[in-house]
Order: C-alpha cells, then structure tokens, then sequence
C-alpha cells in the first residue's frame, strides 16, 4: 500500500482535500453554464463546452501544485506493455455492454426513458465528424483525469476502506451525466466508474481508461 494512504493527515491537510474534490465536481459545471445561457449557436456551445473541460482540469492541476503541493496524478503511473494495454481496452470496451444490459433493465421494466438530450446531440454531429471525435477526446482525457486521477485518488486519502472510494467516486461520474435527462445513462456511466476505478486502483494505468472512454462514447455516438 501507497505511504501517503498510510500517512495520517491533519486537520487542515483533510480540508484542503475536501476542497479539491469540491472544486473537481463544481468547476465543470461552473464553467460550463455561462456557455450554456450564451447567445452562441448549439455547435460553438458544445465545442465551449469542452474547452471549459480543459480549463477546469487546469485548474485541477495548478490547485493539486500550488494548494495541495502534490502531483495532479497522486498514483506514480505503471509501466506497462502494449498486449496489456490493448487487452484492457478491449476487455473494457465489452464489459461496457454488460454495464448497457444493466442500465437498460429499468426501460424493460417500464420505466419511460426520455432521449430527447441524446437524440439532439446525436444529430448535431451528423455531418460534424470533427466535433464528435473532438468531443469523445475530450471526455475521455478531462474525465479520467478528473474521476480517476484526482477524485478516486483523493478519496482513497480520506477513507482508508479500500471499496467506498471507488463507489462514491463512480456515484459523482453517474452524477453529472444526470445532464442526459436519461436514468440509463446515469446508471451505465455509475457501473462504468466502478469498473473503471477498480482498474485504476489495481493497475495504476490512466493511459488505458482514457483509451476505453473514448472507445466508448465514440462508437456509442
């Protein structure tokens, strides 16, 4: 196990964690919602809309760096090969269909599933390859960045059960795609997380999430 996990913090070295995750989870979306009440066309907005993803990623790192004096990416990055990293992704990338049955079963059972916001993304990038490759990038580099890399890692610091970080961390990314208007979706993203947060506290490797997340919402869109 990690020193630093074993390490007991301080008072204030917990409220300066605390404030961090706080900063991951509201940065996106404070970021983002002046883009969304702009006068900017639906395609500008989506394309803001991402770049506020980067920023508020930056900002990630500068906190991590200035506030935190530690490494965006608290877990040292393990080397590994390039049959483990294709077979990861490709083990991921299926898993993700078992994840979409689950998060299906509610629809089967009745519950009517509004796919109004999808569909309106979805026709957006019809004829806009560009956008929805720029998009699908995005989310899968600033996501795991922010999911994995720092709030997984963060939370591991504060609760020393080696599950709970992995749940509550899953629990924020199905979060966030609530925005889908849609239950399956927060459900798929909340089993996507788990799968994804054990991976990452397993094998320490962001490389390969961010390659599996934008496998993915690519094929998916």
């Amino acid at each position: 196990m990690d020193d630093q996990l074993l390490t007991p913090l301080s008072n204030k070295q917990k409220t300066v964690i605390v404030t961090g995750i706080v900063l991951a989870i509201l940065l996106p979306f404070a970021l983002t919602l002046p883009i969304a009440f702009s006068s900017l066309n639906r395609p500008d907005k989506v394309l803001a809309s991402r770049f506020a993803f980067w920023a508020a990623v930056l900002m990630l790192l500068l906190y991590a760096a200035k506030v935190e004096h530690r490494k965006l990416l608290m877990w040292d990055e393990k080397r590994i090969d390039i049959v483990f990293f294709l077979v990861s992704v490709v083990a991921m990338y299926f898993l993700s269909w078992a994840c979409a049955l689950v998060a299906a079963i509610p629809r089967l059972l009745g519950w009517h599933e509004n796919d109004a916001v999808f569909r309106k993304i979805v026709q957006l990038f019809v004829n806009r390859q560009w956008l929805m490759l720029f998009t699908a990038f995005t989310a899968g580099v600033t996501e795991e960045l922010i999911f994995r890399g720092y709030i997984l890692t963060r939370l591991s610091l504060l609760i020393k059960n080696r599950y709970l970080p992995v749940i509550i961390s899953a629990f924020l990314f199905g979060a966030i795609h609530f925005s889908y208007r849609s239950l399956r979706e927060v459900i798929f993203a909340f089993l996507i997380g788990i799968m994804f947060g054990v991976h990452y506290q397993k094998y320490r490797n962001i490389k390969v999430l961010i390659a599996a997340h934008f496998a993915i919402d690519i094929v998916n869109l």
